[in-house]
Formats: C-alpha cells, structure tokens, sequence
C-alpha cells in the first residue's frame, strides 16, 4: 500500500500542486491563494526607455510564473521594455483590452490557461482587427489550441510522455513497457502523438478516453481500474489536465484511492504532487521554469529579426527539463537500480 500522509500533507500537496500547474484551475481554498501570492516577490517593471519596443506580459504572480518572466527580463532587457499585467480569474477582457491599446506592445506574453482564454475572448470581440504577435508558455495542450487564435506561437508545457517513460525505466528495476494514460476527448491529438513517440521507445501508450465533458468521480475511477485490470499497465501517467485534475477534493477522492490500490509508479507532470510526506506521483519531469523565461526571450528576438512572421515559427518544446523522484516510494515498492540518484534532478527522501 501507498504510505499515507497527514491530513494536512495531503492537502498542502494539492494546494501546491495547483499553485504549480499553469492550468489555472482551483484546487486551492482562496487564503492558501492568498498567502501564496503574498510570499512572491513583487512584480516591478523596469522604467520605460525611449524609443524601445515593448513586450506586453499577461501572466498570474505566483512564484513559478515570476521565475519565467524574471528570466525572461534578464534576457531581453537590452532590447525592448517589459511591462506586466497581473491576470486573476476575475481580470475582465476590458483590462487585458486597456492594457494593449495604451501600451501597442510590439508582441505579447501570455502565461496559463486562464490567461490565454482571456486573450481569445479579447481577438472574438474584434474581428477583422490585426493583433500584435503573441507569445504563449506555460499553457496546457498548446499545440492544439494554436489554431483558435491569430498571430500566437510558444512553447508548449507538456515534456514528451516518452522523456518520462525513458527515464524512469533507467531508474526503476520493475519493468515499463506498457503506460496508461487517462485523457479527455480534446487532448486526442495530444495523445496520439504521444503514442508514436513512445513506440521508438518500445513502449506501449495505452489510451482511455474519458468522454464526459466533466467528469465524475465514478468516471475517473472506473477508468483508472479498467486500466490495470483490462489493459494490464504498468505505469500510469498522470496529465496535467484541468478535466480531470479539476480541484483538490476531486483530486483526493477521485485519484486516490484508486493509486493505492494499483501498485504501479505514477508519473506526474506537477513537482509538488511528488511529495514523500502526502504520496501521489512517484516521478514528475517537468519544465525549468527559469529555463523556460530564456527559452521565451530567444524565441522572441528570433521573431523580431525576422520580422515578426509569426506564422514561420512554429510552437517549440521546452530544451531544459527538471526531474523529481520520490526516494523512498520507488525505493520499497519498485526497486531502484544502483545508478538511479545520479539521474534525478531533485531525489525526495
């Protein structure tokens, strides 16, 4: 059986895990929000300069995304001026609407769902209207949600299942040839090329679509079991996606009790939901967010010397990834091979 954490561990590592993921979906009480958001830096915009263009950054302010957008700033700062509109799942399209009439950025930053959907709904209300380029990062399944929007490329968040799958098999003595992944109807694309990838591998991907458009906790579960006892897996890769990751009590209700029983290593995309002290994933790779902030300049003095053609661009994976391994779960339940530490990033103990 899975070790159980504290009541108290279990749900700081869902209201860390939320805080991490860039779907921006609730899975956090309003004061952990808070308290979160009070312990980041503030967000200081270094002072104009004359004759410098502007790159437009709409992003949360909690610390992941502030570790993006201050490597971003360190990167392009000799260049153009940076100006930050903090974004909250109660920001207006009017605000973001504001902000880009009186800045006219020469092109725009957009970090996580919440904020990309507000972009969308702002180029909805103006058709016909030319749009600065945008910039998305840090946003889920972004390559499948290129195209309902005008004038965006980036980078997409998701590390290739196949880099996961790969590296925990250089780690764990058990056995990972045939990976289950639960998935909802939109990330089908997603999935399937997923799947291709790890077929190189010799790996097995092996799909359940979830079809319902909220699903229920009978849902997940039933999925979760037909998994292991119909398609017999091994591993289990857990999405980040705000469908099925909906908030905290689903999260706990609806996944967990359903990994104890499976017996298999978990693969997360969020670091905090590898957590010794409240067990649920078992290894996470994951963007380097300050990586990711470098990444992001690159791409957009590469669009500036090419003249802002957004449509020559296409959407990037991110080059630097980070590792985490819960120690001691991998330890007692799957083995680890004599090498293994040397290839995690964070080992967990």
């Amino acid at each position: 059986m899975r070790r159980s954490g504290s009541a108290r561990g279990q749900w700081a590592v869902l209201a860390a895990f939320a805080l991490a993921l860039p779907l921006g979906c609730a899975l956090v009480r309003p004061a952990d929000r808070a308290a979160e958001v009070a312990a980041s830096q503030p967000i200081l915009d270094p002072p104009r300069r004359a004759g410098l263009p502007l790159v437009l950054v709409a992003m949360p302010a909690s610390v992941s995304f502030q570790a993006t957008r201050q490597a971003l700033v360190a990167e392009i700062g000799k260049t153009f001026d940076v100006s930050t509109l903090t974004v909250e799942p109660s920001t207006p399209v009017a605000e973001l609407a504001a902000a880009i009439t009186k800045q006219a950025p020469a092109c725009l930053v957009l970090m996580n769902n919440a904020t990309v959907r507000l972009y969308r709904e702002y180029q909805r209300s103006r058709p016909g209207t030319t749009f600065p380029p945008a910039i998305i990062v840090m946003t889920s399944f972004l390559e499948d949600i290129r195209h309902e929007l005008a004038g965006v490329t980036g980078i997409a968040y998701e590390v290739p299942g196949v880099t996961a799958f790969v590296g925990l098999r250089a780690i764990l003595v058990a056995p990972i040839t045939r990976v289950g992944v639960l998935h909802s109807r939109y990330s089908r694309p997603f999935i399937e090329r997923q799947r291709v990838l790890a077929a190189k591998e010799q790996i097995d991907l092996v799909p359940v679509e979830i079809a319902a458009e909220q699903p229920t906790i009978a849902d997940v579960q039933l999925a979760l079991r037909s998994l292991r006892a119909v398609h017999h897996i091994d591993v289990l890769w857990v999405l980040n996606d705000n469908r099925l990751l909906r908030d905290g009590p689903f999260l706990r209700d609806a996944w967990t009790p359903v990994l104890d029983s499976l017996g298999i290593p978990v693969i997360v995309g969020a670091a905090p939901l590898v957590n010794p002290d409240a067990p649920f994933g078992t290894f996470a790779v994951l963007p380097d967010h300050a990586a990711l902030g470098t990444q992001t300049a690159n791409l957009i003095l590469d669009l500036a010397e090419d003249d802002w053609r957004i449509d020559r661009h296409p959407v990037e994976l991110p080059l630097s990834t980070i590792s985490v391994l819960d120690v001691a779960q991998a330890r007692a339940r799957f083995g680890l091979r004599p090498d293994a530490l040397n290839r995690v990033d964070r080992p967990l103990e």
